[in-house]
């Protein structure tokens, strides 16, 4: 994808975004926000999961807790949402490069195996996560019966296939064991799990939706959405596909919109303090060091 189309297509789905919000009423989106307090305080959870996880994951694979700040894996997370896919493990990989005491080639091996294994359990999850969108529709369950249901959960498996690749070609592929690759394959998987759960319970509290299955329907689109290769603003299209979704299925709009835009202006606002914060901090740091050298 060039330079010009990245910017062109988020800009062309803000304009329609704008465009469906007027049609709805600006004021009739923010009279339909959600007012349960518990609504808000859960917005702050599920921004820190995948920095966190991934801290985890680093530490333990190249023996490095005590020496890798949290606010890098912050950074990572924000250059990947507003770049280029993998972004952020290039600005990841140059900067342990730099500041920590690994060899290239053990760096290269686990921020690329890292990423492949996490690719591989988000894939999973969309697959399981269709599987219970199947099992438990009710259009659906009628072409599930008999050996369909297992030929669907079997096919559930396939995004493992890369996985089990580089599981079973073992040292002649990586430089990492059987069970540490296991162990990423399931903090990555778990991760992509609690987040889920974290959104669900977004949309459950905010009460712009009248039941659990509604909730997981907006969740699978969520996730079906963040793991569509090379699309940039993925958030903007999220919105814009919700929306759309509301529209078909004959629900409340205006309270769809405000739930929506809500979640997707926190996650840009704490991502610009996040991120901003520890930019300041590392610059202010940088320059008391530079000058107690010139004293």
């Amino acid at each position: 994808m060039t330079s010009l189309s990245r910017w062109l297509f988020p800009a062309a789905m803000l304009v329609f975004l704008v465009h469906s919000l007027s049609s709805i009423g600006w004021t009739q989106v923010w009279n339909a926000r959600p007012h349960a307090l518990a609504f808000y305080l859960i917005q702050f959870v599920p921004y820190g999961v995948q920095p966190v996880s991934e801290w985890v994951i680093f530490c333990r694979l190249l023996d490095v807790s005590g020496q890798l700040p949290l606010f890098v894996l912050f950074r990572k997370r924000y250059l990947n949402s507003v770049l280029i896919e993998y972004s952020g493990e290039a600005y990841f990989f140059f900067w342990a490069q730099k500041k920590l005491r690994i060899t290239r080639d053990n760096l290269l091996h686990v921020v690329r195996e890292s990423a492949l294994l996490s690719g591989g359990a988000g894939l999973m999850m969309v697959w399981v996560v269709l599987v219970i969108f199947l099992l438990f529709s009710g259009a659906s369950v009628p072409l599930l019966a008999g050996s369909r249901r297992w030929m669907l959960l079997g096919a559930s498996t396939l995004p493992l296939v890369p996985c089990l690749v580089l599981m079973l070609g073992g040292t002649r592929l990586t430089r990492l064991t059987r069970w540490e690759m296991f162990w990423t394959f399931g903090a990555h998987f778990a991760r992509s799990g609690v987040t889920l759960a974290l959104e669900f319970a977004s949309w459950w509290f905010s009460g712009a939706l009248s039941s659990a299955f509604l909730c997981f329907e907006f969740v699978a689109l969520r996730l079906i959405v963040t793991r569509l290769p090379l699309v940039p603003a993925k958030d903007i299209l999220f919105v814009g596909l919700g929306l759309e979704a509301a529209g078909m299925m004959d629900l409340s709009r205006p309270k769809v919109a405000a739930v929506l835009i809500i979640m997707t202006v926190f996650q840009q606002v704490l991502d610009f303090v996040v991120v901003s914060f520890s930019w300041l901090i590392t610059h202010l740091r940088a320059g008391r060091r530079a000058a107690t050298h010139r004293h």
